[in-house]
């Protein structure tokens, strides 16, 4: 309907009829002209102060908030043990951390364990002669997580009982080095040795990830 009111035709108008008219129209187009640029302004002050934008700006600073470690997580390492592709490993491989520094172990899939080299744990002496074995035990789930804290500085390594031959070992170092340094490692079963990095290279770089 409305397509075909558009297409009909009108008498055309008188002089004076059209003058009048001219006129009309015209004072009406000024005025809505105004009107329209004041709504137009008034609409933009509506949208940049409501409620919407005062909330999307709270998320983004809740948001940046939550990214800093308001939580207090600041103090916390963690170390993710995967089992991907064929290979089951920790991701970094080998970490430098600050005596009291609480290491987050977070099994992400497979099954693992984060276990000393002690023989307490049934391994030969791998970590500081002062320092507590740790041992997970296994942690089968996804997300399940062990803590420690480590207070001895020196090197510390540590293996996956059911994946050490295959390479699932890790290397953390507490402060100096050189207060317990790194042992030979030669004698480890299969690849374990091979997945071990450098002190100098953990120290270096902070974390060495897996590649």
């Amino acid at each position: 309907m409305n397509e075909l009111k558009s297409r009909r035709t009108k008498p055309a108008p008188t002089g004076a009829l059209l003058l009048a008219i001219l006129l009309i129209v015209g004072g009406l187009s000024v005025l809505a002209a105004c009107g329209g640029e004041e709504s137009s302004a008034t609409g933009e002050g509506i949208e940049a102060s409501d409620g919407a934008g005062t909330e999307k700006q709270k998320d983004a600073t809740d948001g940046n908030l939550d990214a800093t470690g308001g939580d207090g997580d600041d103090d916390v390492v963690t170390i993710e043990m995967h089992t991907r592709g064929g290979n089951d490993y920790n991701d970094p491989l080998g970490v430098h951390v600050e005596p009291g520094t609480t290491i987050r172990i977070v099994n992400m899939s497979g099954a693992h364990t984060a276990t000393a080299y002690h023989p307490d744990n049934g391994r030969e002496l791998r970590i500081p002669e002062g320092a507590e074995p740790f041992d997970s035990g296994t942690l089968a789930g996804s997300g399940e997580t062990f803590e420690i804290v480590l207070n001895e500085e020196g090197v510390y390594d540590y293996l996956c009982t059911l994946h050490e031959a295959r390479g699932h070992v890790g290397r953390i170092v507490v402060g100096d080095p050189e207060a317990a340094p790194a042992r030979d490692s030669d004698g480890l079963p299969g690849r374990a040795g091979d997945f071990l990095p450098p002190v100098d290279e953990i120290v270096e770089e902070g974390a060495v990830a897996f590649e």
